[in-house]
């Protein structure tokens, strides 16, 4: 059985592929990377798959928002505690000034990570809710497909692979981030929908 920290690691991994292949600067990646961390965490972890040389990610879950909602209440009530004393240091007047700074940094900087990740979320949410024009069959979302710049991943034949092994009739469905990559999506047999929306039927 695959360890905490291995998933852990495995996670953050995930979380900055995507980081160093759509963040443009410091500032953006590291933006890029909370919001993608707070995202893979909903997805849940089986559902991340990385290439054997980790330098490869996709994201590739059934659409069932009630499992990945629960996964997403857990994190938030874990970090809920340290929010929460955050806050109440900084308004309640506890401990030196010094710390009190800190309690704010804490609760503007979850506040901030919160906010990206649900932005992130939302997004990829957009395939559950634009289903019209999808052909009929058990939905599959895919997201999060990237590879670190300049790297030979392996991440198109995994990505491949994962989709091979799905039930009959299945439908993967994706949102492009740009026309280019909606383009990438379409030459590995992805059909255009709707906007940047991408699918292929198994």
């Amino acid at each position: 059985m695959t360890s905490i920290i291995g998933l852990i690691r495995d996670t953050c991994q995930a979380a900055r592929i995507t980081s160093l292949a759509f963040g443009k600067g410091t500032a953006s990646a590291a933006f890029i990377f909370l919001a993608q961390l707070l995202s893979l965490v909903s997805a849940g972890s089986r559902h991340i798959h990385l290439t054997s040389n980790r330098l490869g990610v996709f994201v590739l879950l059934r659409n069932r928002p009630v499992p990945a909602l629960l996964r997403l209440c857990l994190f938030l009530v874990a970090l809920c505690v340290p929010a929460l004393l955050a806050l109440a240091v900084r308004f309640l007047q506890v401990g030196s000034a010094w710390v009190q700074i800190a309690g704010f940094g804490i609760s503007a900087l979850l506040m901030i990570w919160l906010a990206a990740g649900m932005a992130t979320m939302a997004r990829q949410g957009e395939v559950a809710l634009g289903i019209r024009g999808l052909p009929v069959g058990e939905l599959y979302i895919l997201s999060s497909l990237a590879q670190i710049p300049g790297s030979t991943s392996g991440v198109l034949a995994d990505l491949r692979s994962a989709i091979s092994v799905l039930p009959s009739k299945s439908v993967v469905a994706a949102i492009a981030a740009d026309e280019t990559m909606a383009m990438r999506y379409e030459k590995l047999g992805f059909t255009r929908g709707s906007g940047l929306q991408v699918f292929v039927q198994r």
